[in-house]
């Protein structure tokens, strides 16, 4: 069975979990890329973990990444994950998957299974088809401060969560039928306004269900050149970070010692598109600036420059449209001519020539309507039109990655949170 899994980008796992009588309260944090321009955030924290044992240790907040003291950061998590291993803070579960149940403050949840993807199948080059591929745009530039980070660790500790394009819930949803009456792994509240989760080991001598799931996924395609099961939905860098690792130590390793190396898989939480307790989220843009009726103008100049026919106006048009706020003037932007073109890659195409010949402005990413036309009193918001999910594996598989900042998989507290980690040397 582990062949048929490896055919398909899959690999079993053995997680390590935090010992029964850590709180999983004190031990999970959110992921490391949210509350990047909030220190006080990771403060906080700080303070409530204290000296307690925590996923807090082994993890690089991403709003510290620039200050001075990052190698003593790293050497102090490294440190940590050699120590956590020896003093059995972290306890190895048996090869399998780990299904879990993440409910967030306001009822819903969201279901997820831990497992192992083959890095081999990954390549976020720019026009490369792999089985898994990359939503959005990689920006290599990130990737080195985050290698530094894993290039010398023990240990894994993912944020990522890959999605899969399953609208009858093949793969994840039966192993709940089949754990009822079963005691959970691990189950317990979360801090911070994360909600709480819970978890169940899924032995690999039982997970076959998952197994005829994403083959049927995989078969649906097989008249495809180039299949695509995978799709990379949140810590597209940190996956690239450990494709990059692991083609550094390949490198060293003879052809059998590469089949079975841990560092070849990188270990993430999958989900379904479609479950329903997974946001899925347009991100908006602001442009500050001081003076935001000439940057509407200009940036308006730009589409049109671009071949776009373009309508301003107070209202949509007919044709593709994109809200904008100034101040306290609203109307919006309607291109008359998209074609396929998505409006974030249109909108994102004029924002860049605007800010090539404006340096002194900035935009920056916003979750939420009312966050942006708020913003908006410091500069100009544009309201992007949402994204339905059954689009995403269609425009990737025929157009290639998003632009970047194009969706999000809800809000910050709702992203991934650190509890299973993996030995990847």
């Amino acid at each position: 069975m582990k062949d048929a899994y490896l055919r398909l980008g899959v690999s079993p796992v053995k997680a390590l979990l935090p010992r029964k009588d850590i709180p999983l309260a004190q031990w999970c944090v959110i992921a490391c890329d949210q509350y990047t321009s909030d220190r006080a955030y990771w403060q906080r924290v700080e303070a409530s973990v204290s000296e307690a044992p925590s996923a807090l240790r082994l993890i690089f907040p991403e709003c510290y990444l620039e200050d001075p003291d990052g190698n003593q950061r790293i050497a102090a998590i490294t440190q940590t994950m050699e120590t956590y291993l020896a003093d059995g803070t972290l306890v190895e579960q048996p090869e399998g998957f780990v299904l879990l149940r993440r409910t967030f403050a306001d009822g819903r949840s969201r279901q997820g299974l831990v497992m192992g993807l083959d890095l081999e199948r990954y390549d976020y080059t720019p026009g490369a088809q792999p089985l898994i591929r990359c939503t959005e745009g990689t920006i290599e530039s990130r990737i080195p401060p985050r290698l530094k980070v894993r290039e010398n660790a023990p240990l894994e500790l993912p944020h990522i969560m890959v999605l899969i394009d399953d609208p009858l819930d093949t793969v994840i949803g039966p192993l709940w039928e089949q754990r009822k009456g079963d005691a959970p792994t691990y189950e317990g509240n979360l801090n911070y306004g994360m909600g709480s989760i819970l978890g169940y080991h899924i032995p690999f001598a039982q997970s076959k269900s998952v197994l005829d799931g994403l083959s049927d996924l995989f078969s649906a395609q097989e008249q495809d050149a180039h299949p695509m099961l995978f799709a990379m939905g949140d810590g597209n860098h940190s996956f690239a970070t450990a494709k990059a690792h692991w083609e550094r130590i390949k490198s060293q390793l003879s052809p059998a010692e590469r089949q079975n190396h841990p560092a070849r898989f990188a270990m993430c939480e999958l989900v379904n598109l479609h479950d329903p307790g997974l946001g899925f989220e347009v991100i908006h843009r602001v442009v500050f600036t001081q003076t935001p009726d000439d940057a509407l103008s200009a940036i308006a100049a730009n589409i049109q420059k671009a071949g776009y026919r373009l309508q301003i106006g107070t209202s949509p048009q007919s044709g593709l449209s994109i809200g904008y706020q100034a101040g306290n003037r609203a109307g919006s932007l309607t291109i008359e001519n998209p074609g396929d073109a998505l409006a974030v890659s249109i909108l994102d195409d004029a924002i860049a020539s605007y800010l090539s010949a404006s340096p002194q402005d900035r935009v920056d990413y916003i979750h939420g309507e009312a966050e942006t036309r708020a913003l908006a009193q410091k500069g100009v918001g544009f309201l992007l039109p949402s994204l339905a999910k059954s689009d995403l594996f269609p425009y990737v598989r025929q157009h290639g990655p998003l632009p970047r900042k194009t969706f999000s998989l809800g809000e910050a507290d709702e992203k991934r949170c650190y509890l299973e980690a993996r030995k990847i040397r």
